[in-house]
């Protein structure tokens, strides 16, 4: 080997010091990353943790299942389905629009070329989106636009989960979908005064929707998932509050007999062209409200075109003063004081009565008048007569007592205490104008609910409109015997020679009262506007139903209770009576005179 090949191989001393270098920082690196894998490992795990979490772990509320609303049989008036509500995130959005605009702008040609294709296929997604939606051109990349700061908007509440899982399959970074509930109302408007509905977030507004909003709803529970990128369920961590359902509610309402009500009734204001109307049915036994409905009406399933003067419950909210259906109030009121015997004879002549300037008139001479004929002739003086025969004292006292001025507490909301004012301020006029339904206002079912004591001996039942799950608690308001004479003068009103011979029913004794009232505006009676009414029981031998149909301010001549509201009271109660089966009392007095007689009255 010459001496030139032996000096190559001889590394010289800088080149090892320099490979011992290498060495050494190569070294040192990997014993520093060690070094700070196991820092991490043991002192900052929690942290890493939370990081990653925060990353992928998310809260999930779970909405609870709303409590359906049935009618006494089980049946539905209120269900809830399955929907979805679309969100953005419009910061995400735009922040992943904005780092594919820069890799766009790449010099790395291919990187470049991903980036123009991801931002032309969601340019496309972002079109289709707006067609499913049904925007108009460019008008959501205008809301997302408005909100690129906010990290949460709504994009479309309660659509079906068939159209939100294919806004998801587009795969728009940002864009996400909630399970959410939709009330349904199987019986629309027919129940939707009673039953109310609920706003967008399934949270009750109107009827016993709001009334019983807290036992429907039920409590969101809460759990920990873990979600990708676009927001996708990638599994169940764990549960942190379990969701608790609403409970079901049943009311009173019998869904057959609440449809017919509410047709007769439609048809009833739409062809005299009233303002407005109401019916109540009542179990007479019990106090139970079967049917209660409306008009104007509106049909909750229609979100986008309800009218807030049409959801009005006027047959709780609403108080009108009752004019002549308060006789029987005033006779039985007379009665308990003890002031006359059920026997008696009033002198009504000469047809008016004089009370200082103000004349209480009848629209003839009747002289002296049974306290049925009283009722029969809806005699103005004849009631004006039996209230002065009582202080107004015990004339209050009973008022009160039959829940004038006081809520009815039925379940519904809003309920009006209508008015009575206090006795000490009254002066005889007062005294005779309540006697005949003045100056005192009432809701018709405040008026329906003083009704059950006729029926049940002088006891009265509060008006429900939940289903009762036991025996109903009245209270005696009367002596049984001066509530069956009552009973039995109300049965003289509903006769071929009385106000309310429209309201008689094939095969059943009825018994009733017929009222009309002028309205109270500008500080005077327009005779031209009146309230009409009929309220009435059957069959009379033993009341098992009682029903009160009201109608404002029918446009037409001769409006009377009599004319116009007792032949819908016939509709109603027949129609309950063959939904309930029951049987007639088939008294020949009244058997086959059927609802259909004419005559004025």
């Amino acid at each position: 080997m010459s001496r030139r090949a032996k000096q190559s191989t001889v590394i010289p001393p800088v080149y090892r010091g320099r490979r011992l270098t290498l060495l050494l920082v190569l070294l040192a690196g990997m014993v520093v990353l060690l070094l700070r894998a196991g820092y991490l490992e043991v002192f900052q795990q929690t942290w890493l943790q939370e990081q990653a979490d925060k990353r992928q772990m998310r809260t999930m509320t779970i909405p609870p299942y709303r409590g359906m609303i049935l009618d006494r049989n089980d049946e539905a008036l209120a269900i809830s389905s399955p929907v979805e509500s679309v969100w953005s995130n419009p910061r995400k959005f735009f922040a992943t629009r904005d780092s594919l605009t820069k890799k766009a702008a790449s010099d790395d040609k291919a990187v470049a070329d991903e980036a123009r294709n991801e931002l032309d296929e969601l340019d496309v997604n972002m079109v289709k989106l707006e067609v499913i939606l049904g925007m108009s051109d460019g008008e959501l990349s205008k809301l997302l636009d408005d909100n690129k700061r906010r990290s949460f908007v709504y994009l479309v509440r309660q659509t079906s989960p068939e159209q939100a899982q294919e806004i998801q399959d587009l795969n728009i970074p940002g864009i996400g979908s909630n399970d959410e509930y939709r009330r349904f109302y199987p019986m629309a408007e027919a129940v939707a005064h009673v039953v109310g509905f609920t706003n967008i977030d399934d949270s009750g507004v109107e009827g016993i929707e709001r009334s019983m909003n807290t036992e429907l709803a039920g409590r969101a529970g809460k759990k920990r998932v873990i979600q990708d990128g676009a927001s996708r369920l990638i599994e169940d961590v764990e549960q942190i509050d379990r969701m608790v359902p609403g409970k079901d509610v049943n009311l009173s309402i019998d869904r057959r007999i609440q449809y017919q009500a509410y047709k007769v009734l439609k048809e009833q204001v739409t062809q005299l062209s009233a303002k407005a109307g109401s019916v109540v049915v009542l179990d007479a036994h019990t106090g139970e409200v079967l049917a209660m409905a409306n008009m104007p009406g509106f049909n909750p399933n229609a979100r986008s075109s309800l009218q807030p003067e049409n959801y009005r419950n006027r047959a709780v909210m609403d108080a009108f003063e009752p004019g002549s259906t308060i006789k029987p109030l005033t006779i039985a009121a007379a009665l308990e004081a003890r002031v006359l015997g059920p026997d008696v004879l009033i002198d009504t002549a000469p047809g008016y009565l004089m009370l200082g300037k103000t004349k209480v008139s009848d629209p003839r001479d009747y002289g002296d008048l049974t306290l049925d004929m009283v009722l029969a002739k809806s005699s103005n003086v004849g009631a004006s007569k039996v209230a002065l025969l009582m202080d107004a004292k015990e004339q209050w006292k009973f008022l009160n007592r039959v829940g004038f001025g006081l809520r009815p507490d039925s379940g519904a909301p809003s309920e009006t205490d209508g008015l009575l004012s206090y006795y000490d301020s009254w002066g005889s006029v007062d005294r005779a104008s309540h006697g005949y339904g003045y100056g005192v206002s009432v809701s018709l079912l405040q008026l329906a609910q003083s009704y059950t004591m006729f029926a049940n001996n002088g006891v009265m039942y509060p008006a429900k409109l939940l289903k009762l799950e036991g025996a109903p608690v009245g209270r005696q308001i009367m002596r049984p015997e001066n509530a069956r004479a009552v009973l039995r003068m109300l049965k003289a009103v509903v006769a071929d020679d009385a106000t309310g011979k429209r309201a008689m029913i094939d095969g059943y004794t009825v018994a009733g009262k017929t009222g009309t009232a002028y309205k109270f505006l500008n500080k005077r009676y327009d005779t031209r506007r009146r309230i009409v009414s009929f309220i009435g029981l059957a069959p009379a031998s033993n009341p098992r139903l009682i029903v009160a149909v009201m109608l404002d301010e029918p446009q037409v001549e001769r409006a009377t209770g009599g004319r116009l509201v007792a032949p819908m009271f016939t509709k109603i109660m027949s129609n309950s009576l063959r939904v309930l089966d029951i049987p007639p009392d088939d008294l020949p007095a009244q058997a086959g005179s059927g609802g259909t007689k004419k005559g004025g009255a």
